[in-house]
């Protein structure tokens, strides 16, 4: 589907949602004066029926004005639900349309995770505004956000998984249905940001025996109601429900720190546990056939329950449990049933059950979540992408019409680039603002995005799974008192030390060693280079040294030199930011400072 196929998708969808929604309003409007006729009419009938001398007619009316008032009560809650769900998919068409046009603001750029890989993170832009995480992120669960950082942040070189996962995302790109019903599941639930932490302690508490609580929890309420009635009927004086009440609070005071102590770490969930319910229930109606997705369906099965019943059952317990927060309500609720026990019980239960399998229902819903955004990039982006193909080979990376996704389409510059064996060193020269940091940009994100099943911004892309280790961004540490050029020596011993240990490396360098003069700079370039090329690295570096691109004669199968060049047209720079053979001859500093007026 092209981009403008998805548009039009996208404009078709939004439209559709729009005329269902008002649809949704009438019919809300509809209930609404239902509710007050069936309400007034209970209420005009009971006077009757007191005034009336008790007719039984009007008795019989009441009745059943009030049970059709519930029923339009619980009518009127489906329509609510159901109207967050098609708000929900208005928005995140919307959204779509936006992001088409390069505008994708409305989701989260993932800054805190950048300390799970800092240096590839600050290097090639993956976490923050603007970022890749944030293109590419449509998570809509906290598992999800933060398996998305880390496969962004460290891509796996397993084939194999690679292959699996670019067969799941080419099946969800083809059911964007399915993607826009699971994240809308998600944000018609309207819950707090997930709190996983307070779940998993206590769903890692170690097991009681419950057999006690549920005798109790069943027992006491029948003998108090038995009690009641003995009461009632004066075989039993009134003083005697002081024992049972004595008895109810001293059984509550027993597990009072257990109850507290569950209270406090599922108390603030139940929102989330609904999420998850929702979410979990779309994956079970769909039907898949990548493997990958097939094998995260099965892991959804739980004999005959649903995953989906069991999670949405643990929602309804937290629910019930959040009414002691009423303080009259938990004093006679305990009173009467043991209120706090049964539920404990309940919860136990569940816990008991489930524990062994419900981590790794969460883990699938993360699974599916990832793979939904880059199912949601594909299809956006289908005209503009192409799915890459793995090479059996050493190290390569062989690429037709080459381009940043992050760039508007409308104004990227695609090229192509080959490299491979072991060792290689590509050299990029060019003058300053010719394209080539945003060419090694180009080459890192559309590595990290093959290396995750994710089509990429080219005609075409064959690539070998590698590390990817650079030095582009460096700054200096007032706090750890390292100077930029300290820093950088420490990255560039850190890269040496990787791929010493790691043959299948491809190193990505950008103007190296700024912190020293201009022959110590050429010197250790070329001493850096060798030495990563007797490593049997993959190198790639931009400079605007014009000697290291001599390395090409000393290395004829080796280095390979290319270059951005700029041309001057009526006094002006222009720039093609089109990649070319051999080493760069224009500069454009002095030309720049002459026109700023700072040099005459």
């Amino acid at each position: 589907m092209s981009e403008s196929s998805s548009f039009h998708y996208y404009c078709t969808k939004s439209d559709e949602f729009k005329h269902e929604m008002r649809h949704i309003e009438q019919k809300a409007f509809r209930l609404y004066l239902l509710r007050i006729v069936t309400f007034v009419g209970f209420i005009a009938l009971l006077i009757t029926f007191v005034l009336s001398g008790y007719n039984s007619l009007c008795l019989t009316g009441s009745i059943a004005l009030f049970l059709l008032f519930m029923s339009i009560v619980q009518m009127d809650f489906r329509l609510s639900c159901k109207r967050r769900l098609v708000a929900a998919k208005i928005q995140i068409a919307n959204n779509e349309l936006k992001y088409i046009n390069h505008k994708y603001d409305e989701f989260d750029g993932g800054k805190h995770y950048s300390a799970i890989n800092p240096h590839l993170a600050g290097d090639f832009d993956i976490f923050g505004n603007g970022s890749l995480y944030q293109y590419i992120n449509r998570c809509v669960t906290g598992f999800g956000s933060k398996l998305l950082a880390e496969r962004l942040s460290h891509p796996t070189k397993e084939t194999n998984i690679i292959v699996e996962r670019q067969k799941a995302i080419v099946e969800l790109a083809e059911k964007p249905i399915f993607i826009t019903d699971f994240r809308a599941a998600a944000l018609a639930a309207d819950s707090e940001p997930d709190d996983v932490a307070g779940f998993n302690r206590w769903l890692n508490e170690p097991s009681i025996n419950i057999k006690t609580l549920r005798v109790v929890s069943l027992i006491y309420p029948i003998l108090f109601f038995i009690q009641i009635i003995l009461v009632a009927l004066s075989v039993l004086p009134a003083s005697t429900l002081c024992i049972s009440f004595a008895f109810a609070f001293y059984i509550v005071f027993q597990y009072k720190k257990q109850i507290d102590k569950a209270h406090c770490e599922l108390g603030k969930s139940g929102a989330m546990f609904r999420k998850y319910a929702a979410l979990i229930r779309v994956i079970e109606k769909e039907t898949f056939r990548s493997p990958l997705l097939q094998s995260l369906y099965a892991r959804l099965q739980n004999g005959n329950e649903k995953a989906s019943s069991a999670v949405a059952s643990l929602y309804k317990l937290v629910d019930r449990f959040d009414l002691r927060n009423n303080m009259i309500i938990a004093i006679l609720f305990n009173l009467v049933f043991l209120f706090d026990l049964h539920i404990y019980y309940q919860l136990c239960r569940w816990r008991l059950k489930h524990r062994d399998v419900v981590s790794d229902w969460f883990n699938v819903l993360a699974e599916i979540d990832v793979i939904n955004g880059f199912a949601c990039f594909a299809f956006n982006c289908s005209k503009e992408t192409v799915y890459p193909h793995i090479s059996d080979d050493e190290i390569v990376f062989d690429a037709d019409e080459l381009g940043h996704p992050l760039i508007p389409s409308a104004t990227r510059v695609g090229n192509t680039i080959r490299f491979g064996g072991k060792p290689s060193a590509t050299v990029i020269t060019g003058a300053n603002m010719a394209g080539k940091s945003t060419f090694l940009r180009t080459v890192a994100v559309n590595l990290i995005l093959a290396m995750n099943g994710s089509p990429v911004c080219a005609r075409k892309l064959v690539f070998k799974p590698c590390s990817i280790m650079s030095s582009i961004n460096i700054r200096d540490s007032l706090k750890q008192k390292a100077s930029y050029f300290y820093a950088e020596l420490v990255r560039i011993k850190e890269i040496i030390t990787h791929a010493e240990e790691h043959p299948d490396t491809l190193v990505i360098l950008d103007e190296i060693l700024r912190g020293t003069n201009t022959k110590d700079k050429q010197t250790g370039s070329i001493g850096l280079l060798e030495k990563l090329i007797s490593l049997n690295a993959n190198v790639m570096i931009a400079t605007h040294d014009l000697a290291i691109g001599e390395l090409a004669v000393k290395y004829p199968h080796i280095v390979a030199n290319h270059c951005f060049e700029v041309e001057l047209e009526d006094d002006r720079l222009v720039f093609d930011y089109k990649l070319k053979s051999g080493v760069s001859k224009k500069l454009n500093a002095s030309f720049l400072m002459k026109r700023m007026g700072i040099i005459e």
